[in-house]
C-alpha cells in the first residue's frame, strides 16, 4: 500500500507541475502579447482609443489588400463598416475636403463624415504581402492583420566616372556619367593620414580622371556654384546678384599673363572660397594643381598627395585610400547638390557603386473608417468594445494567475525533489530508469523530446487553425510533453546528485577514467626511466632544447600552420618512441643491477622489445639461469657435505661415547704403571676433544641448514654480556688477559634466543682466551646506534695471521695454519650462522694484530617490553 501511495503521489506531483506550468506559461504569453499590442499598461480613454484605432487599421488592411478588385467591398458591407481611401503624399492631406467624393479614390458611403471617425495611414506597393485575420487580436499568437513591404528599393550597379567631396556639407558624391549620386555615409571617411592613397586605388582613379579630359583643354575654367544655371544666392542682407566667377588656366606659354579686365585674380578666388568654406576646411592649391574634369567641366582637386588628408573608401568587394589629388572639390556646388533630390548609393568596389531608389509603386494611403449602425456582431469595432470590458479584468487576473500557478509549481517541485531518490523500506536509495543512463545520454533524449515538442507547437501555431479547438489541443499536448520530459530529466539529475555520482555517471568521466590507465602507465614509464637511468634528465633536457630550437625556426616561416601541426605530431611520435626505448633499456639495466646484487631469480620480459635490447635481455636471462644452476649445484654440494658431516658425526659419536666411558672406567682402576696412567690421560683428553669437535660439527651443520628451532624473546643485552664475561674470569686471569668493558648503565634489549645468543658471546669470549697475546688487554663494548645494539670484541692476536678476515669466517679455519693449538676452527662460523639466523649481523675485521668482531641486533624499545 505504501508503494502504491508513493507512486501515485509522484504521478500527482508531476501532473500538477505540468498543468500549473502550462497555466503559468499561457499567462506569460498572453501578458507579453498584451504588452506587444500596447494594451498591458493602458486603461480608460487611452485603451478605448487604442482599440478603436486598431479596429480601423484592420479594416484598412482588408481594404488595401484588394486594390485591384473593389477594396473588399463585400467584406466591408458584411461587417458594417464605412470606409474611404485617399492616396496621399507623405500623409499630408493639406486642404482636401474630406466630404468631397473626388477626394477619395474609393469610398462606400455617400453621407458626410460623422463627428467621430478614424483615420489611419498605410504604405503599400505592388509587392506588399498581406496577412489577414477576422479577429482583432490573437493574444496567444500575434499574427493579426499586417502588411509587409518587401523589395521596395531597387538596386543598380554603376561605374564611377568621377568622385568629389563637398567640404561645406561634409558629404561625398560620385558622378556616374550622367548625374551626381550621394555616397552613403558608411562608404567613406574623410580623415587625416600621413600615408596617402593606396597604390591600386590611386592608379584606378588616375585612369578615371584621364579618360574625362576634353580634347581641347588648353583653356578651361573652374566651376562656381551653378555654372550653367545662373544660380543666385543671397549675401547677408543684400539682394545683389553674385557674378559668376571664372578662373582661366593658361597653357605653359601664357601661364604668366593675366587678363585683368576679364578674369579675377587668385586673391579674389581665395576671398570667395573663404566666404563659402569653414576656415579649417580651406585647401589652397598651387598654380600647377591637378585639374579634374566632370561632364566636361574643370574642378580643382581637393588637395595634393601631401595634404595630410585622405578619403577612405569602404566597399563591399574592395576598399582603398584615395589621396585628395583624385577627389574633386564640390564645395561650390553645395547649394545645388543640397536642393536636388539625389539618389543614394553604397560603394561596391573602389570604382563602382550600387545605386538604390524607391519602388515607384510604393505609395501611402490615408484610410477613413467609421462603423455603421447595423454592424455585425463580429466586426472589428464590436470586438474592440468587447475587449474594452475584458482587458481591464485581464490586467488583474493574468498576473494573479501567473503568480499563483508559479507558487504551486515551486511547491510541487520542492516536494518532487524531496521525493526523488528517496530511501525505500530496505534503506536503499530508490532510482528510476533514466537515472541509470549517463547524464549526456539523458540530456540528448531530453533535447530530442523537447525539440519534437517545440516543432509540434511551432507547426500548430503557424497555420490558420492555430487558435481553433484542435490547434490548441495539439499545442497543449506538445507543451505538456515538453514540460513532462523536463521534469523527468531534472529528476534523474537530482537522483544522481543524491547518490553522489553526478559526475561519475557521465560519459566524460567514463572516458577520462578509461584514458587514465594508459596515461598513468605513461607517467609511470617516465618515472621509471628517470629513476632508473642517471642520464634520463639529460636526455629530456636535450630533447626539449632541440624541440625549442625547431619551434623557433618554424615560427619564422610564413606557412607555419600546416607545418606546425606536422611538427607536433612528429614530436609526439618521437617522444613515445624515446620513452619506449628508454623504458626497455631501464628494464635491462635494472635486471643487470639486481643480478650484480646477487638476485639471480630476476628475469627480463623481452616481449615486444627492440631487437638489440631483446638480445641483451635474453643474454641476461641466460646468465641468470646459468648462475642459478651453478648456485643450485653448489648448494646441493653443500647440503650433501653438511648431511655427510652430520651423519658421520652421529655415527662417530656412538663409539666415541663408549671409548670415553671405558677410559673413565680405566682411570678409576689403580695402576702402578705411571706410563699406562699417562697414556690414559692423553686418551681421555683427546677423546673429549673429539667429542667437542663432533658436537660443534653437528651444531654448525644445524645452524647452516636452518634446522635449529629458535625461541625468540626479548633479551637483556647488557645482562647476558656481563654473564658471558663473568664465565671466563678464571681463564682470562690464567692467560694474563685484562678485559676492559664499556657497557651502558641502563638496560638494553634485543630480540633473540637467550640460549643461542649466549652461545654466540661464549664463542667470541672463547676466541679471545685462545688466541690473545698474553699480558694484553681485550676490549668489550655494548653500544646503541640508530636503533641498533652493537657488541664489539677487540683483542691483540698472539700469532700472525696469514689469511683474510673472510677466510677466518669459514669452517675449520684458524689463525694458525699449523693446527698446533686448541680449537677446531668452527667457533666463528657457528657464531655467524647463529647470529644471522636470529636476525642479526656479524662482521669481522683484522688490522695487523688487532682482531675485531662486531655483532649487531635491532634494538627493542624499553617501553614495548612488558
Amino acid at each position: 500500500m505504501s508503494k502504491v501511495y508513493k507512486r501515485s503521489s509522484h504521478l500527482l506531483y508531476t501532473i500538477g507541475i505540468c498543468v500549473f506550468s502550462m497555466i503559468m506559461i499561457s499567462s506569460i504569453v498572453i501578458l507579453n502579447a498584451l504588452d506587444d499590442c500596447g494594451l498591458m499598461y493602458t486603461s480608460g480613454t487611452s485603451l478605448k482609443k487604442l482599440l478603436m484605432d486598431q479596429a480601423a487599421y484592420d479594416y484598412s488592411i482588408w481594404a488595401l489588400s484588394d486594390k485591384d478588385g473593389n477594396y473588399n467591398e463585400e467584406f466591408m458591407n458584411e461587417k458594417g463598416c464605412n470606409i474611404g481611401i485617399i492616396e496621399t503624399d507623405n500623409g499630408n492631406l493639406g486642404d482636401l475636403d474630406l466630404n468631397d467624393s473626388s477626394t477619395y479614390i474609393y469610398r462606400n458611403f455617400d453621407q458626410e463624415l460623422p463627428a467621430q471617425y478614424y483615420m489611419t495611414n498605410v504604405y503599400t506597393s505592388d509587392d506588399s504581402e498581406f496577412y489577414l485575420s477576422e479577429k482583432l487580436y490573437d493574444f496567444l499568437f500575434v499574427n493579426g492583420n499586417e502588411v509587409y513591404n518587401y523589395d521596395i528599393e531597387e538596386y543598380q550597379q554603376k561605374d564611377i566616372k568621377g568622385i568629389g567631396y563637398d567640404m561645406v556639407g561634409q558629404k561625398a558624391y560620385v558622378w556616374d556619367g550622367e548625374n551626381f549620386i550621394e555616397l552613403n555615409d558608411t562608404s567613406y571617411n574623410y580623415k587625416a593620414s600621413d600615408e596617402g592613397g593606396t597604390y591600386n586605388t590611386t592608379n584606378i582613379y588616375d585612369r578615371i580622371w584621364a579618360s574625362q579630359v576634353p580634347e581641347d583643354s588648353n583653356q578651361h575654367s573652374f566651376t562656381a556654384a551653378a555654372d550653367d544655371k545662373n544660380q543666385t544666392s543671397q549675401e547677408d542682407d543684400s539682394s545683389k546678384e553674385k557674378k559668376e566667377t571664372n578662373v582661366v588656366i593658361e597653357d605653359e606659354k601664357t601661364s604668366n599673363e593675366k587678363i585683368a579686365n576679364e578674369e579675377p585674380s587668385n586673391e579674389e578666388i581665395k576671398d570667395e572660397e573663404d566666404q563659402m568654406l569653414p576656415a579649417e576646411s580651406i585647401i589652397t592649391t598651387s598654380g600647377d594643381a591637378k585639374i579634374l574634369y566632370i561632364d566636361g567641366k574643370a574642378y580643382p582637386a581637393l588637395g595634393d598627395d601631401n595634404s595630410g588628408y585622405i578619403l577612405e573608401l569602404y566597399g563591399t568587394e574592395s576598399s582603398g585610400a584615395l589621396s585628395l589629388s583624385n577627389v574633386a572639390d564640390l564645395s561650390d556646388l553645395h547649394d545645388q547638390l543640397g536642393s536636388e533630390d539625389l539618389s543614394v548609393c553604397t560603394l561596391d568596389t573602389v570604382s563602382s557603386v550600387m545605386e538604390y531608389t524607391m519602388d515607384s509603386s510604393y505609395k501611402q494611403y490615408t484610410v477613413i473608417t467609421f462603423p455603421r449602425a447595423d454592424q455585425s456582431r463580429d466586426s472589428f469595432f464590436v470586438q474592440a468594445q468587447r475587449y474594452l470590458g475584458i482587458i481591464p479584468v485581464l490586467h488583474v487576473a493574468l498576473p494573479l494567475l501567473m503568480v499563483i500557478s508559479g507558487i504551486l509549481v515551486l511547491v510541487l517541485s520542492i516536494l518532487l525533489v524531496i521525493r526523488a531518490g528517496n530511501y525505500d523500506d530496505h534503506g536503499r536509495l530508490s532510482t528510476d530508469i533514466l537515472a541509470d543512463f549517463p547524464i549526456e545520454v539523458t540530456f540528448v533524449i531530453f533535447g530530442c523530446v523537447e525539440s519534437l515538442a517545440i516543432a509540434v507547437i511551432h507547426y500548430s501555431a503557424g497555420y490558420d487553425y492555430n487558435t481553433s479547438q484542435y490547434g490548441l489541443v495539439v499545442i497543449g499536448i506538445g507543451l505538456f510533453i515538453g514540460i513532462y520530459a523536463g521534469i523527468l530529466w531534472a529528476e534523474s539529475i537530482i537522483i544522481n546528485f543524491k547518490r553522489k555520482q553526478l559526475f561519475r555517471n557521465t560519459l566524460c568521466y567514463k572516458m577520462l577514467r578509461a584514458m587514465a590507465r594508459p596515461l598513468r602507465r605513461g607517467i609511470d614509464s617516465i618515472k621509471t626511466v628517470l629513476a632508473s637511468i642517471k642520464w634520463g634528465y639529460r636526455i629530456a633536457g636535450m630533447c626539449l632544447v632541440i624541440a625549442f630550437v625547431e619551434y623557433m625556426s618554424i615560427a619564422v616561416i610564413d606557412d607555419k600552420e600546416s607545418l606546425m601541426l606536422f611538427w607536433l605530431l612528429e614530436k609526439a611520435v618521437l617522444a613515445a618512441i624515446i620513452i619506449k626505448v628508454l623504458k626497455q633499456y631501464a628494464k635491462v639495466k635494472k635486471a643487470a643491477v639486481d643480478m650484480a646484487d646477487g638476485n639471480m631469480d630476476v628475469r627480463v620480459d623481452t616481449t615486444k622489445m627492440l631487437i638489440d635490447l631483446e638480445e641483451h635481455g635474453q643474454a641476461l636471462n641466460k646468465i641468470g639461469n646459468g648462475l642459478n644452476t651453478a648456485v643450485n649445484e653448489r648448494m646441493k654440494s653443500e647440503r650433501m657435505k653438511t648431511e655427510l658431516i652430520t651423519n658421520v658425526s652421529h655415527d662417530i659419536k656412538t663409539p666415541l661415547t663408549s671409548v670415553i666411558n671405558y677410559v673413565d672406567l680405566l682411570q678409576k682402576e689403580n695402576f702402578d704403571n705411571e706410563t699406562a696412567r699417562s697414556y690414559l690421560e692423553v686418551l681421555d683428553r683427546q677423546a673429549k676433544r673429539l667429542k667437542k669437535l663432533i658436537e660443534d660439527l653437528i651444531e654448525a651443520s644445524k645452524a647452516a641448514s636452518g634446522s635449529i628451532k629458535f625461541n625468540m624473546e626479548t633479551v637483556n643485552a647488557r645482562m647476558i654480556l656481563n654473564q658471558s664475561v663473568g664465565e671466563f674470569d678464571d681463564r682470562l686471569t690464567a692467560g694474563n688477559i685484562t678485559v676492559v668493558t664499556d657497557v651502558p648503565d641502563k638496560d638494553v634489549y634485543v630480540r633473540a634466543d637467550n640460549r643461542y645468543l649466549f652461545r654466540v658471546l661464549d664463542n667470541l669470549m672463547s676466541n679471545i682466551v685462545k688466541y690473545s697475546q698474553k699480558g694484553t688487554r681485550a676490549y668489550i663494548e655494548l653500544n646503541e646506534d640508530n636503533g641498533m645494539v652493537r657488541y664489539t670484541f677487540k683483542n691483540i692476536l698472539r700469532d700472525k695471521l696469514g689469511i683474510s678476515a673472510d677466510e677466518l669466517m669459514e669452517r675449520f679455519v684458524r689463525g694458525d695454519m699449523s693446527r698446533n693449538t686448541e680449537g677446531n676452527g668452527l667457533g666463528l662460523s657457528i657464531a655467524r650462522s647463529l647470529t644471522e639466523s636470529m636476525g642479526g649481523k656479524m662482521e669481522l675485521t683484522v688490522d695487523g694484530d688487532l682482531f675485531k668482531v662486531d655483532v649487531t641486533f635491532p634494538e627493542v624499545v624499553k617501553e614495548s617490553v612488558a
